[in-house]
């Protein structure tokens, strides 16, 4: 784990959060284009898409801008990552007796993938700030 947070020391750490939005924002269309084998409606998928849009263009605003204080704006991305989390707990909730085995997967398994890359993300900000 010293390795990898070593590795991704750096601003660099946002074009992973910008490839892991776009990654969202196709598979999200999938579902999206195919809502009868997911079972979440496209109201509601056209809202996940658009918050994954909004996270593509900030992170890959910082990563490409590149500012000194670039700690602060990762702590930033991992919160709303967190947040979004919770907002598409929420929605698996509301919309769970529509939500097909596929569309419980796909869910279920965003929102871990998502977790672990903010909590790694805010290890990146808080190793790099302790120094």
């Amino acid at each position: 784990m010293k390795f990898i947070l070593t590795k991704y020391n750096s601003s660099k750490i946002f074009l992973l959060d910008a490839a892991g939005a776009f990654v969202s924002i196709i598979l999200l269309s999938v579902l999206y284009l195919f809502e009868e084998y997911f079972g979440m409606p496209k109201k509601i998928l056209s809202i996940f898409i658009s918050i994954a849009l909004v996270f593509l263009f900030y992170s890959a605003i910082i990563y490409f801008v590149s500012p000194l204080k670039w700690r602060a704006y990762l702590k930033i991305i991992a919160i709303l990552n967190i947040c979004y989390c919770l907002f598409t707990i929420f929605h698996i909730f509301l919309y769970f007796e529509n939500l097909t085995l596929y569309g419980n997967l796909y869910f279920v398994g965003e929102v871990l993938v998502i977790i672990l890359l903010a909590i790694f993300e805010l290890k990146i900000a808080n190793k790099t700030t302790n120094r």
